[in-house]
């Protein structure tokens, strides 16, 4: 995820996002990335050294002493001017299409699960040029169709916009042709992200796999991290 992260971007990450969190850490301090730090707490480039996660990426003390302050309202008027570049989402489904959701599971009208919702998802999805989903690989998480379309994907891929998903198992983005896989992690394999997932996954010629994380790397989230809230979200 911290790798996605570009010199110039602007990267905004919203509520229960420990894992952005720590791939923003991780860009900025290990990466030596320079990019502009917003969330939702709507701080803007806090100390990266102070940031510790919570268990809610809300809470104003995840990332102290900002240099500013950036109102929601303010991002989402820099979105539509499309200079919000980078924006994490979380989702309960991920389609072929690239489409999310977070509002139900089953049928609208008679749902088997009431998800929380998308809040400003439907709006932000069509603005931002780069959007980095995470979400664990399994076959109910990965589907051939979501059950309702709260963020649409396949607005961003005619519009050519960047659309990513990272999983506990691989880099997926998402093209005219469907979702192809870009990068494994240590110790997942081609067989097992295609079995894992109910969506049908392009694998091309050459597939990156990704270096392990360091002992050094290991301590810097250990640092922002100390109480693994990293490891309730699932994604390995």
């Amino acid at each position: 995820m911290a790798d996605l992260i570009d010199n110039g971007d602007v990267v905004y990450h919203g509520l229960t996002s420990p894992l952005p969190v720590l791939a923003m850490v991780f860009a900025r301090r290990i990466l030596k990335r320079d990019f502009t730090w917003a969330s939702v707490i709507e701080h803007i480039e806090p100390i990266v050294e102070k940031v510790k996660l919570k268990p809610s990426t809300g809470d104003p003390y995840v990332e102290p002493e900002p240099l500013g302050i950036l109102t929601t309202i303010d991002a989402f008027d820099i979105a539509a001017k499309g200079k919000l570049t980078t924006m994490f989402f979380g989702a309960a489904q991920v389609d072929e299409e690239g489409n999310i959701n977070l509002t139900v599971i089953g049928d609208y009208d008679k749902p088997r699960v009431k998800l929380p919702g998308g809040a400003a998802t439907a709006y932000l999805f069509p603005l931002v040029p780069k959007i980095i989903l995470w979400a664990r690989h399994e076959p109910r998480v990965l589907v051939r169709h979501v059950d309702f379309i709260t963020g649409p994907g396949r607005l961003r891929i005619e519009k050519g916009f960047k659309h990513l998903l990272c999983t506990n198992k691989a880099l997926i983005e998402f093209t005219s042709k469907g979702p192809v896989l870009r990068r494994l992690l240590p110790g997942a394999s081609i067989d097992d992200v295609l079995k894992s997932a109910s969506m049908r996954i392009i694998v091309p010629d050459k597939v990156d796999v990704l270096e392990p994380v360091s002992e050094e790397e290991m301590k810097v989230i250990e640092e922002h991290d100390p109480q693994g809230i990293r490891y309730l979200q699932k994604m390995g």
